[in-house]
């Protein structure tokens, strides 16, 4: 009978206990939802910090230019990308769509694009190397690649000028480079031509503008025209150099070579004029 009551007393202390936390159902459902609060206000905050912490949230604040350039600058980039109008977050940066902007320079030959954590943008730059001056308006590398670059970026670059028809560019070279190096195979330790500019027409009709040079030290405003013709001109012109040295000792003191026509099947045609005091 004891053990009856003992029991009974138990169950009514637990019945208080109860009461006491949760008076009534209301009690209850508030403290569920604070409990319910407290869970989405951490879930809140677990998530803003791996949003701040996220890469692809950082905003890209810097912009390194590497690779082998010379025209190029940081400011043409930044226009590439401003005209893209895309958002300047790490993960609103489209590194193919920037790399076909930046291709857009035509100085350009390669460009690679990457991100690097956590704000940064790496661009990669590989430019056309001018070797020649072409109709004025355009430059070319050694492989007969048209390109051009702004004027006030090429600081009065001295190059030869070449001057053809359109898409005839390449084929010019091919005629060139031997020319040159027929220079280079007849020149001694005292002189040798150098050509400062080469024209090819529709006909393949081929003029020279070559200058004297000795020990690298080239001769100021006495240009010499040579007439090649459409036929044989590296043998012309190869013929021009081995006579050069005679042809220049006949000339009187005072005087020198203008132009030299070559199309002659037995000789050759010189003009010449006094020098300028």
């Amino acid at each position: 009978m004891k053990k009856v009551r003992q029991a009974a007393h138990k169950h009514q202390n637990q019945n208080k206990r109860k009461l006491l936390v949760f008076r009534n159902t209301e009690q209850m459902l508030g403290f569920l939802f604070l409990v319910v609060i407290v869970v989405i206000c951490g879930w809140v905050v677990n998530s803003i910090r791996d949003w701040m912490e996220d890469p692809d949230q950082m905003v890209l604040s810097q912009l390194t230019l590497s690779g082998d350039y010379t025209y190029t600058t940081e400011d043409d980039l930044r226009q590439a990308i401003l005209g893209l109008g895309l958002p300047n977050t790490y993960i609103g940066q489209d590194v193919d769509d920037i790399q076909q902007e930046i291709m857009r320079y035509p100085w350009v030959k390669q460009a690679s694009v990457r991100k690097q954590w956590p704000d940064r943008l790496i661009v990669n730059i590989e430019e056309y190397k001018p070797a020649f001056y072409w109709n004025d308006l355009y430059l070319l590398d050694k492989n007969g690649n048209t390109f051009s670059v702004p004027l006030d970026r090429l600081n009065d670059l001295s190059l030869p000028r070449l001057y053809s028809p359109e898409g005839k560019a390449k084929s010019m070279l091919e005629t060139y480079f031997r020319l040159e190096e027929l220079s280079k195979k007849w020149a001694n330790n005292k002189s040798t031509l150098i050509i400062q500019a080469a024209i090819s027409d529709e006909r393949n009709a081929w003029q020279l503008m070559v200058k004297q040079c000795k020990v690298d030290l080239c001769s100021e405003n006495e240009e010499i025209k040579l007439i090649l013709g459409s036929e044989k001109i590296e043998q012309r012109y190869q013929q021009f150099i081995k006579l050069f040295p005679e042809i220049q000792s006949r000339i009187p003191d005072g005087e020198k070579i203008t132009a030299a026509d070559l199309r002659y099947e037995n000789g050759i045609s010189v003009q010449r004029e006094k020098i300028s005091q």
